[in-house]
């Protein structure tokens, strides 16, 4: 996962997309709190796992989460 380096200009985040960010796509930025207590190897799991999860996405192998909530659903 690459980082990104942004700032904030009038109340807006802005700062340049990483390479194959299409103009005008979306998505979500978590901005990790320093007190929430996560330790260094923690982070590098969440990291690990946004990065695959992103691929994930990109290659097609992501499932819309209304999908994913009703098959969890029905297995009850």
């Amino acid at each position: 996962m690459a980082n990104i380096r942004v700032r904030v200009e009038n109340g807006k985040i802005v700062g340049e997309a990483p390479p194959g960010v299409e103009e005008g796509e979306e998505f979500e930025i978590s901005i990790a709190d320093p007190g929430d207590d996560m330790t260094d190897e923690d982070l590098a799991r969440l990291n690990a796992a946004l990065d695959e999860a992103w691929r994930a996405v990109r290659e097609g192998r992501a499932r819309p989460a209304e999908d994913v909530l009703r098959d969890l659903h029905s297995k009850r």
